[in-house]
């Protein structure tokens, strides 16, 4: 994916990389371990395009990538990121489905 660095250059990101994307005073961000990058695109878009690539709208400001999810607060409503240095929130009516995910994954036997 082409993002866009603080001072105007681009680069490439690989998606599994992709931790989540947000959007603050109608930019879009993307959130990698890494840092911060600019995206010139909507959430609704991104939404779209990663549908079925493990990327879910959990809050109307964030897309996540949900293979990247390292813990959930239910108190906060926050799913956490890079050693819960990071983080995005989940809102309520995302809730059941959010935990239903992380349920089945417990349910999984681990390579």
């Amino acid at each position: 994916m082409r993002i866009l660095q603080k001072d105007g250059s681009s680069s490439d990101i690989l998606e599994e990389d992709i931790l989540y994307f947000s959007n603050y005073k109608n930019t879009i961000f993307v959130h990698t371990k890494e840092g911060e990058f600019i995206l010139p695109t909507t959430l609704s878009d991104l939404s779209v395009a990663y549908e079925g690539k493990g990327f879910e709208r959990l809050d109307r400001s964030n897309v996540v990538n949900i293979n990247n999810i390292e813990g959930y607060d239910p108190e906060r409503k926050i799913v956490c990121f890079n050693k819960g240095t990071q983080f995005a929130t989940v809102s309520e009516s995302n809730e059941p489905r959010l935990k239903k995910y992380l349920a089945s994954l417990k349910k999984k036997p681990s390579k």
